[in-house]
């Protein structure tokens, strides 16, 4: 209210700006949508922050999940007109080609074919100490990402029940397709009470199959996935989709990893 300290507030937040390492560019921007709206003259405006990749105006973008694809007719980045936007950023984008009502909070623009939609991932979960009860094998949870909130159902691989306080491997059986990658991360709450009972990190975006629960092979996998070397990773990736071609594409999709990681991943392998 004073305005007292607000000038040394600042200079702080801009000295640890100087020590923060830039955002990693994997070449796959995304912007989970928080906000749709329309400006007269210019058309629909969508808001978010960029991640893993820059944004420039003349792109052709897709809206995931669904069908619609526009184009980048304008940037704005804390009021500032911008010709490109790098990632780590809060950004508003002018589409055009797509109306307003054909985009909704928690849709992500991405370049075309690189984001694909998903409805069952493997992941990491700590289960919170103040969680008020065991996490149970088929629990029914609200699931947040990016700017999205859908209904799931865990399935716990390695814990018949997980107790407050406990971390293991899952699976989640998403209500509905959810735009994400290797390594975002989540929360997950109670529906009733509506309660934060944990949160974790996305190990495989795109399970192709139900895990079997306790089954050591599974376990290793994920655990390779997470923590594993790229030629590990890539491997672990090309293995589970057995005879099944896959370009390099999908690939970065499932591993995270960047376009020359991969590369030289591959050509290691």
């Amino acid at each position: 209210k004073t305005r007292q300290g607000l000038k040394e507030l600042v200079a702080e937040l801009e000295r640890l700006l100087q020590t923060v390492a830039p955002k990693n560019d994997l070449g796959k921007p995304r912007l989970p949508i928080d906000r749709v709206f329309s400006i007269a003259g210019f058309g629909t405006v969508v808001t978010g922050t960029l991640i893993d990749g820059s944004f420039a105006i003349g792109q052709e973008v897709e809206i995931v999940p669904g069908d619609k694809r526009g184009r980048i007719r304008g940037l704005q980045s804390h009021k500032e007109k911008v010709e490109r936007s790098l990632p780590g950023r809060r950004l508003a984008v002018n589409l055009s080609g797509v109306a307003v009502d054909e985009i909704a909070r928690g849709q992500v623009i991405a370049l075309p074919g690189t984001l694909q939609p998903t409805a069952l991932l493997d992941a990491r979960v700590q289960y919170l100490a103040s969680a008020p009860k065991p996490l149970t094998h088929n629990a029914e949870v609200d699931f947040f990402v990016g700017a999205t909130q859908v209904p799931a159902r865990v399935r716990l691989l390695d814990h018949e029940e997980m107790k407050p306080g406990e971390s293991g491997w899952v699976q989640l059986h998403l209500s509905q397709p959810v735009a994400l990658a290797k390594n975002d991360r989540f929360i997950l709450r109670f529906p009733s009470p509506s309660i934060t009972v944990g949160g974790g990190t996305v190990v495989d975006p795109h399970a192709t199959t139900r895990h079997r629960r306790f089954k050591p092979d599974v376990i290793a996998r994920l655990e390779t996935l997470a923590r594993g070397t790229p030629e590990e990773i890539v491997m672990q990736f090309l293995v589970s989709r057995g005879t099944t071609p896959v370009t390099a594409k999908e690939i970065a999709g499932g591993t995270g990893l960047g376009a020359d990681v991969i590369a030289a991943a591959l050509a290691g392998l």
